[in-house]
């Protein structure tokens, strides 16, 4: 009877004992978040601490593997009475779990305390070892773990750290300076060729690798601030159904704007209809004028005079094309029926259309010259139609304001974003006009009897937010005229 009670309590610790060692990694990997209240969560605090959770779980796994690495390689080290190899790495081992365990230091401490011990551990491997063992491993867990911790600036830095580590130490071994006492695989002596061909490679391999992690994270935190503004918007739109109180208000509101909306409409065909009937007389004129005269007197006519008749009447017909084009838009604008539709588009490829499209939309211009700027074979995401309609009301504003023979530049850069600037030296913006320029039927108090309606900036306003950018008119100050810039996103936006 004793002995089956004492083989009971045997398997019970037992029982126990492995409940504990199944808990172990528990414990040693257990990392508490910090609790943020509700609404009060700052989205950079958090992305720190979730870096910070990272490094802790990527501390204390390499503190536990590199003490059992060293004591399965203890055995053959010391035979080989390399004892202070021994030490080393079991301090570097201990000292990485502290800073694991040490989540009081802050977090960019811990990280540069980390990446340097990886750092040492890289020049005194190549240092011991020699040029074929295992110093590019480090070397480049240094410079990726800098790029993942504190950016890719950091990256680019520890990537020149580790090539200036690895020429320096090499030529030293090459010149017999540092002997190389730990090598199990027959390290050569570095020559100079070898010293080229390693830098290059170590320095495509991590630059490549570190792009690919940049934009990882990059695209990650990216998601996770969408992600973020989406809840917060989520909770702002919960409170506000919530608030059953102003929801009658709030569709009286609408219902009342709707209606303001409908008589602003209303009015605005109206006086696009008044305006527009003038507008047309001239280009008809002129066309009619012109058709009879080369139908009549074709054979009496010049030669200039008839391709000065035909050159009235094709700048007509473009103004008219444009006038029809401009009131459409409007009428759309006013409606909220522009539809923003962006696809993929060579960069390189996009001046080429765009050029094309300007020349031939503004009847072929000879003052017109183009500027581009960027890496030609960048994929931008853009609503090409917006942006050549944007691109085509800017220029014809340059050469209707501008005398036919000084010159209009159209420039063209890409980096992060698209960038289209239109620059002109024509008679430019009155300062006191510049505030309203962007209204409907606004028109310079400077443009005397130059034909126009007033609504090539106000489209140009509505099609450049409609793709998200920004617009800005300043003053050309090198000579006369204006500079009209407008700043687009290049990737898609939710």
């Amino acid at each position: 009877m004793k002995t089956h009670t004492t083989e009971s309590k045997q398997k019970q610790a037992v029982v126990q004992l492995l409940k504990k060692l199944w808990r172990l990694p528990s414990y040693l990997f257990s990392i508490p978040t910090p609790k943020v209240a509700e609404g009060q969560a700052d989205l950079d605090t958090l992305l720190t601490q979730s870096r910070d959770r990272i490094l802790t779980y990527m501390l204390r796994t390499a503190s536990i593997l590199s003490i059992l690495v060293v004591l399965y390689l203890m055995g053959d080290m010391l035979a080989r009475q390399q004892w202070e190899i021994v030490v080393v790495y079991l301090i570097v081992a201990i000292s990485i779990g502290l800073i694991g365990y040490l989540r009081s230091i802050h977090y960019k401490v811990r990280a540069l305390t980390f990446l340097s011990i990886v750092y040492l551990l890289g020049c005194i491997d190549l240092a011991l070892f020699g040029i074929a063992e295992d110093w590019r491993l480090y070397l480049s867990t240094f410079a990726i773990l800098a790029t993942v911790f504190l950016g890719w600036r950091a990256g680019i830095t520890a990537i020149f750290l580790s090539l200036g580590a690895f020429v320096t130490i090499a030529w030293q071994i090459a010149q017999k300076n540092i002997v190389i006492t730990a090598s199990t695989l027959g390290s050569p002596i570095p020559n100079t060729e070898n010293l080229i061909a390693m830098s290059l490679a170590f320095l495509l391999t991590n630059s490549i690798i570190i792009a690919a992690v940049s934009t990882l994270l990059n695209e990650f935190e990216n998601a996770t601030k969408k992600e973020h503004q989406t809840a917060v918007s989520l909770r702002q739109k919960t409170t506000e159904l919530e608030d059953s109180l102003n929801r009658e208000q709030e569709l009286g509101r609408k219902l009342a704007l709707a209606l303001q909306q409908e008589e602003e409409l209303s009015q605005l065909r109206a006086n696009i209809i008044t305006t527009v009937s003038h507008e047309f007389r001239t280009p008809l004129t002129i066309i009619n004028n012109s058709t009879n005269l080369l139908g009549k007197y074709y054979d009496r006519l010049s030669e200039e005079k008839r391709e000065a008749h035909y050159k009235s009447i094709h700048s007509s017909i473009f103004y008219l094309n444009d006038l029809l084009q401009d009131v459409s838009l409007v009428e759309h604008t006013k409606k909220d029926e522009i539809q923003f539709q962006p696809a993929l588009i060579r960069f390189g490829a996009l001046c080429d259309q765009l050029l094309a499209d300007m020349l031939r939309q503004t009847n072929q211009p000879a003052n017109i010259q183009l500027h581009t700027s960027g890496d030609l074979e960048k994929m931008l995401t853009i609503d090409y139609r917006l942006l050549k309609r944007t691109a085509v009301n800017l220029l014809t504003n340059a050469l209707k304001f501008s005398s036919p023979e000084s010159p209009v530049d159209i420039r063209l850069h890409v980096d992060d974003a698209l960038t289209l600037s239109v620059i002109d030296q024509g008679i430019g913006i009155p300062a006191a006009d510049k505030e309203k320029i962007y209204g409907l039927f606004q028109r310079g108090s400077n443009v005397e009897t130059r034909s126009g309606l007033g609504l090539g900036l106000f489209i140009v306003q509505h099609l450049v937010e409609t793709m998200f950018g920004t617009i800005k008119i300043t003053d050309n100050f090198q000579v006369q005229g204006t500079i009209a810039t407008v700043q687009l996103p290049i990737s898609p936006i939710d």
